[in-house]
């Protein structure tokens, strides 16, 4: 697995535009997307869960490390995609679930997330302590400085180094991603609309302190195994808007890290962005990709289509109890305002219509709910009884049309949804290039 990180960072060097799609979600059906996609281009796939998704208390998705390593591999095998050929990784690594708590008690709790995930097979970690925890305050306000942020990345570092040790003799070689200036996962929040660009001054400066506290608390070896730093691109979105990749805005970012032989930049909120965009970002040495509300948007795309179909087609029966999905999840959460009251306001109206379409997504915070499961198996069971009819299809899922005629798509409810993420995921293929990622699937 290093070694492919190694062979990508040489490719730029070298002047190739190489560049890997790292999907941040724990959607079962992204998941899926994913690991198909990989058997079918013959690539590795990268899978990175975040805190919030995945940590020792279950999460949102109700997955520890532990589970979620072993639904990957379960999946993976179902897929028939070789077990090496996936790389499992944590994204935003961190005190970011705990933020409302001191930091001494955010840390620990962050620190065992990170044994847990070394311990489950994770091998690709980005170390997020950028956040402040409650008692980061200058002047009452939120703070935490550069200094801060790099004594806590060394302090999840060493536990990474250690448990990496405990748990394979040090024939496990992690890779890191490191990084102050990073983007709020899921998009940019309410009242931001500042769009940001790192300065090349700013990563530089970032780089070498946390170089020093690594290098002082003896981690020496795994500074030289951190590939990628993270950088703010200017690419983004929020719950209405998506702010295009401007590459004119991150020349002075090229010109930097095209110096550092062992970096490349890790771009962050890069979902929605066109392919245009995405390629331009590889060119510009943005080699990984990090992907997530993008896939499970477009999963609930597909869901949402899936029960339009049902109930133009199937609404008529008697026989037939329908899903009633939209409505579902209309209640679950309005039921539990946690995962987006923070992020949305304004009507009655306004909250139906940006909870369920927003681009935002937070409704991926619910799926994994029991009513919400139930009423996507119910939608699955009415659908894979009668059929998909072809018309439908073509009205609600006309992206997958050409797909199903020749075949390519079966037209059967799980997999038309997982045909509907891979078509977003082409698009990342396509700007990461395809040949580079055939070289490099050997000896991963």
């Amino acid at each position: 697995m290093t070694d492919y990180f190694r062979k990508l960072l040489t490719a730029h060097k070298n002047g190739t535009a190489a560049g890997i799609v790292s999907i941040c979600s724990a959607n079962p059906f992204v998941i899926r997307a994913a690991l198909e996609n990989a058997r079918s281009d013959n690539c590795p796939a990268v899978i990175e869960s975040t805190g919030q998704q995945v940590n020792q208390h279950g999460g949102y998705s109700g997955f520890t490390p532990a589970e979620f390593a072993r639904h990957i591999r379960q999946t993976a095998k179902s897929t028939g995609l070789d077990e090496t050929q996936v790389i499992l990784g944590a994204d935003h690594l961190g005190p970011g679930p705990w933020q409302a708590e001191t930091a001494d008690a955010a840390m620990a709790k962050a620190c065992e997330l990170v044994r847990q995930c070394v311990y489950a097979g994770y091998t690709k970690l980005h170390l997020d302590p950028s956040m402040p925890c409650k008692d980061d305050l200058k002047n009452s306000r939120p703070h935490i400085s550069l200094e801060t942020i790099a004594r806590r990345t060394a302090r999840l570092c060493n536990t990474a180094e250690t448990s990496a040790a405990e748990r394979s003799g040090g024939k496990i070689q992690l890779v890191y991603a490191v990084g102050a200036e990073v983007p709020v996962p899921g998009g940019m929040g309410p009242g931001k609309n500042e769009i940001r660009v790192s300065s090349a001054e700013d990563i530089q400066n970032t780089l070498h302190i946390m170089q020093q506290v690594f290098f002082k608390n003896g981690l020496s070896q795994a500074w030289d195994r951190c590939v990628a730093v993270v950088a703010e691109t200017g690419a983004t979105f929020d719950a209405e808007t998506i702010y295009p990749y401007d590459s004119s805005k991150t020349r002075d970012l090229q010109l930097f890290i095209k110096k550092r032989k062992n970096l490349v930049f890790e771009a962050h909120s890069t979902d929605f962005q066109t392919r245009a965009a995405l390629t331009d970002m590889v060119r510009d040495h943005f080699a990984i990709l990090k992907a997530g509300p993008c896939l499970s948007f477009a999963a609930r795309e597909a869901l949402f289509a899936l029960s339009a179909i049902e109930r133009n087609f199937l609404g008529n029966r008697k026989s037939v109890t329908l899903s009633a999905l939209v409505t579902v999840m209309k209640k679950l959460m309005f039921r539990d305002h946690t995962h987006w009251r923070h992020h949305y306001s304004g009507s009655d109206e306004y909250l139906n219509y940006i909870n369920i379409f927003g681009f935002s997504d937070r409704i991926r915070y619910y799926w994994s709910l029991t009513e919400a499961r139930t009423a996507v198996g119910q939608l699955f069971k009415n659908l894979t009884r009668y059929g998909v009819p072809l018309p439908l299809i073509s009205q609600y899922l006309p992206d997958l049309m050409d797909g199903v005629k020749i075949g390519n798509v079966i037209p059967a409810p799980e997999q038309l949804v997982t045909g509907k993420i891979i078509k977003v995921l082409k698009i990342y293929a396509a700007a990461c290039g395809s040949e580079p990622a055939s070289k490099f699937n050997k000896n991963i």
